[in-house]
């Protein structure tokens, strides 16, 4: 009954190599033998097809890793025919996901970011338009990732756009994958766990797991995930190496190893307010050994070299990070991560190093106390966090001089145009919120390379992300001061030009130079507190330094910069590693 509908999707998958992974007649006969009970399971060939959106601006390589991972709930659930169509992928065009979506019964823009709404919005409506031409208008659109946040207004002008899936999709995925296959989906969209819609009465709806969180928009609607051992990361990924690959991983020789993507663990303890990723839940959940060990052994047969551990803060817990390095050296695996400054000693620095670690990212942001105050970079009482904020600098320089020390290759991240607070003269006490200002960012970037001496130098310009307290907080917050909306909240449709344009919705400007921190482009509501000038100052003066320190015989740090930039001659590199500029009025041309 299901082996001919499985070998016809083999005999498709080898001739139109664009599809990205069906699963194979083994692997669907080795499912758990309850798939095979005397209920009629023909509904579980479903076809879902997963798509992928590109990322247009691009500092930073990586994977979508959405597609993989939702393809590999879905199996083990039982599903044996989920297509992935990364649309990064140079083979991969709109057409080909138009092609493969006629016969769908599912659809799915995974992993998306709110800077992709342009890109989902035309693609989502080119989908609903083919569906249609075959009649099959009923087939299920949905949108998941962060571009699902505070997505109420474009929810409103996209009525192609069936749901959108808010939160993690692991567990969410089956259940609306199991009530579209039974032909309950449109009549149970309510009860399905994460999605939000605009219903038959034109109201957007959304089921919040706990009832509580309704009017809390930066909370997740669908349940946390605390186990996610059976989950391969990257079941039926395609490499990409001009996307995926990472220029932190290369032999001595310059060869760049082939670099995978994984996460070890979920959530994060602190609150930034800039952070979209850090207001859902404090509890970390962790992958086991096991299935930990099990991935890196099939990444290893696949030819990976390296791998990059995607988590927010990797040495939250010390005794776990070390293990987790500990099998990584054990597997063979050069391999990078995130964490914090204050989350990390030189001690264990030297352990991680030891066990093959050769980059570790470090979320600076800034180094005025008063702006770690603005952003709630700490927790506890106030009078805890402005102690906290200001032993921040001294604790910034004591890790970086312990990463140089150590041997391990640090990266140096910061965010231009935040609030600060304003403090009483005793220091005690916030009294309010200002617009940081060039100088202050000049301080951070000098304090940096002066006295941090980092192997990369990042920036990024303060976007205010939907799912974040930055943005979704109305009235007068800490970030009212710098958001282009004032005390109204940042939604979805300042993204999307259409919406931009329908709702009235001001308008950051908008300019090439901008693309200097990390790839800003338009349609992204972005701080008041800066503008082209200011950026190409900034940029300048960290270039200046830069220069001075190489002819001085110092460091030569690197700067993450937009490929394309580098493509167009507006940023380059002698052999030495000094930096030259374009002027900044060439920037206003790209």
């Amino acid at each position: 009954m299901f082996l001919p509908l499985i070998n016809r999707q083999n005999i498709f998958t080898k001739v139109f190599g664009f599809v990205q992974d069906m699963v194979d007649t083994e692997k669907f006969l080795s499912l758990p033998s309850s798939i095979w009970q005397p209920i009629d399971n023909r509904w579980k060939l479903s076809k879902i097809v997963l798509i992928g959106e590109y990322i247009k601006y691009r500092t930073f390589n990586g994977a979508n890793k959405a597609l993989p991972v939702l393809a590999s709930s879905l199996v083990n659930a039982g599903f044996s025919r989920v297509v992935q169509l990364d649309l990064e992928r140079p083979d991969l065009t709109i057409d080909h996901v138009l092609y493969e979506v006629r016969n769908a019964d599912l659809v799915i823009f995974a992993g998306c970011l709110a800077t992709q709404w342009q890109e989902i919005d035309e693609h989502s409506k080119k989908v609903f338009t083919e569906l249609k031409k075959f009649s099959r208008e009923n087939v299920p659109i949905l949108v998941g990732g962060y571009a699902t946040k505070s997505v109420e207004d474009i929810a409103r002008i996209t009525p192609w756009i069936t749901a959108f899936c808010d939160g993690e999709g692991e567990e969410s995925i089956v259940e609306i994958a199991h009530a579209v296959a039974k032909g309950t989906f449109h009549r149970n969209m309510k009860y399905l766990p994460g999605l939000c819609f605009i219903n038959q009465d034109r109201e957007f709806y959304r089921l919040a797991s706990d009832y509580s969180q309704r009017n809390k928009f930066h909370h997740s609607i669908a349940p946390r995930v605390d186990n996610f051992d059976d989950i391969d990361q990257n079941l039926g990924l395609i490499h990409i190496p001009q996307i995926h690959n990472m220029d932190i991983f290369k032999t001595q020789d310059g060869r760049q190893l082939k670099t995978a993507q994984m996460f070890t663990q979920r959530v994060c303890y602190w609150g930034c307010d800039c952070c979209n990723q850090s207001q859902e839940n404090n509890h970390i959940v962790r992958l086991s050994e096991i299935s930990f060990r099990k991935q890196l052994r099939q990444l290893k047969q696949r030819g990976y070299e390296a791998i990059y551990l995607d988590v927010d803060t990797f040495t939250a817990h010390e005794m776990a990070a070390n293990r987790e390095a500990e099998i990584l050296k054990q597997e063979g695996f050069l391999w990078g991560s995130n964490t914090r400054v204050d989350k990390i000693d030189y001690e264990q620095m030297c352990y991680l190093v030891e066990h093959n670690c050769v980059y570790m990212f470090f979320g600076v942001e800034h180094i005025l106390p008063e702006v770690s105050l603005a952003n709630h970079k700490f927790n506890g009482s106030i009078q805890s966090q402005i102690k906290q904020a200001f032993d921040y600098p001294i604790k910034i320089k004591k890790a970086f001089q312990d990463m140089n020390q150590a041997g391990l290759p640090s990266s140096y991240f910061l965010i231009f145009g935040l609030p600060k607070a304003k403090l009483n003269q005793d220091k005690t006490e916030i009294i309010g919120y200002e617009p940081t200002t060039l100088e202050d960012d000049l301080s951070a970037i000098r304090f940096g390379l002066e006295e941090c001496h980092p192997d990369f130098l990042n920036f990024n310009i303060l976007r205010f992300m939907p799912g974040s307290f930055a943005a979704d907080t109305p009235g007068d917050c800490s970030y009212s001061c710098v958001r282009p909306s004032g005390e109204q909240p940042i939604t979805a449709g300042y993204f999307l030009q259409r919406a931009v344009q329908y709702y009235g919705y001001p308008q950051s400007p908008t300019h090439g130079v901008y693309r200097l921190c990390e790839s800003v482009g338009r349609y992204q509501p972005i701080t008041t507190a800066i503008n082209p000038q200011r950026v190409y100052d900034t940029i300048c003066y960290a270039m200046q330094l830069i220069n001075a320190k190489i002819d001085a015989g110092g460091k030569p740090t690197k700067l993450f910069i937009d490929r394309d930039l580098l493509a167009l001659g507006l940023v380059s590199q002698d052999e030495q590693g000094r930096y030259a500029i374009a002027p900044l009025e060439d920037f206003a041309r790209i």
